[in-house]
């Protein structure tokens, strides 16, 4: 049997064993946790050091941002109407403030990733995995690979239609800060004895609208984030069977002066709360290091995309995105090089200005089959993919050790710590 076969079938074991053994691994889980402990043990096998690392999260608050700015709408059109028939500036002041509010919410939450209402929720435990491979000599380089170890709960109209989804998330957002700047007019207006938005049919348009899709948002609220926890085989446990079969390489062939830390992130599917604590607490140690996240490689006619950039406009290493794609061409592997409209954990690694990138699956077109549904199983993996993300990450090692890329010109050489 040859090297390619021996990794893919080592891959499959972790992936299926992982599966059959601890199941979808909710974030803050019993499950979660059970497997975080997996990997431990695992990497203990394979590297110089492993060891889990607990934190402190607010899980709650994942589901709550999702459905708030539905509410806001909802809430706000019937005080427009209560407006509307009487005329009472109470009616404008009181969803001003939710409108308000909303806004905030998204910004943080949503658009920023800070975790503004979090402190609300109930505090809960989830754990980051890292194992290290020490060079023989003086370190003077250090390569994070990572990935997540949580799997999400479904998201049920994932199952029919993404661009309903996408309308689903993208317009009470939207409605939120059109209305918060229909208020504060309306204010202005009522401040000026004028009740309507201009003239009378204006305001009843808008409120024959807004009234019209409250049926559309009442059915985001039950079907947009279920509690039916998926198995997550390619989101995102094809990152563990990578970070294992390297483990499982390096051990053989020990680097002279690179060293090498393999981590799992807890709760990244919940907002990369893992990854921030992990590279918030390790900043000393990562602030010079070269970080390079899985997530979600293995999905069928698919490529490898190198990240460029995030939601919210978030810059990743474009110089990492490079180098990735420079050796992907060489070994003709099909990938892509752009942005996603989504976070990985390489998000919280560029928020603390560490060089980061991250390597996902998409279709040349469109968009990712069986993402967050229960579709997500081993079945449905292509097995050449998490290769080639192999095959890609052992090169990328090697050309940092040898020095023979450009990236170590942006002061990557480290002392002794």
């Amino acid at each position: 049997m040859g090297e390619e076969s021996k990794v893919k079938e080592y891959m499959r074991f972790v992936i299926q064993d992982i599966c059959e053994c601890i199941g979808p691994r909710p974030p803050c889980s019993p499950e979660e946790a059970e497997c975080a402990q997996y990997l431990k043990e695992r990497l203990g096998e394979l590297v110089d050091e492993a060891q889990i690392e607990e934190f402190i999260c607010h899980p709650g608050s994942y589901r709550a941002q999702f459905r708030l700015p539905m509410l806001s709408i909802m809430c706000v059109t019937l005080f427009y109407w209560l407006y509307f028939l009487f005329q009472n500036a109470l009616f404008l002041i009181i969803p001003l403030c939710i409108l308000i509010a909303a806004v905030i919410i998204i910004q943080t939450n949503i658009m920023l990733n800070v975790e503004f209402i979090d402190p609300l929720f109930k505090k809960e435990r989830s754990t980051n995995v890292v194992g290290k491979l020490y060079p023989e000599g003086e370190v003077e380089r250090r390569i994070v690979i990572g990935g997540h170890h949580d799997s999400n709960w479904e998201f049920p109209i994932l199952r029919k239609s993404w661009k309903l989804f996408g309308l689903l998330m993208a317009l009470p957002i939207i409605l939120n800060y059109f209305l918060l700047a229909a208020f504060v007019l309306k204010l202005i207006l009522h401040s000026l004895s004028n009740p309507y938005l201009f003239f009378l049919e204006l305001d009843l348009t808008f409120l024959i609208f807004l009234t019209a899709f409250i049926p559309f948002l009442i059915y985001g609220i039950f079907n947009t984030v279920s509690d039916r926890p998926v198995m997550g085989a390619n989101d995102n446990l094809t990152s563990l069977a990578v970070i294992l079969a390297l483990a499982a390489h390096l051990k053989k062939t020990r680097l002279k002066n690179t060293e090498i830390w393999l981590v799992s992130h807890g709760c990244e599917e919940i907002g990369d709360r893992g990854s921030k604590r992990f590279s918030r607490k390790h900043l000393d140690k990562l602030i010079d290091a070269i970080v390079i996240n899985i997530d979600m490689i293995g999905g069928k006619n698919t490529q490898l995309r190198f990240i460029t950039s995030e939601l919210v406009f978030t810059k990743l290493s474009s110089e990492i995105a490079d180098e990735l794609a420079k050796i992907a061409k060489g070994l003709s592997i099909p990938h892509q090089k752009k942005m996603i409209g989504a976070y990985t954990d390489s998000f919280a690694y560029a928020q603390n200005k560490i060089q980061s990138c991250s390597i996902v699956g998409f279709p040349e077109k469109g968009v990712p089959s069986h993402y967050h549904t229960r579709e997500d199983t081993i079945e449905n993996l292509e097995f050449d993919n998490l290769w080639d993300c192999f095959q890609i990450l052992l090169k990328f090692i090697d050309k940092v050790e040898n020095e023979e890329t450009f990236i170590l010109k942006k002061s990557l050489v480290i002392k002794q710590q």
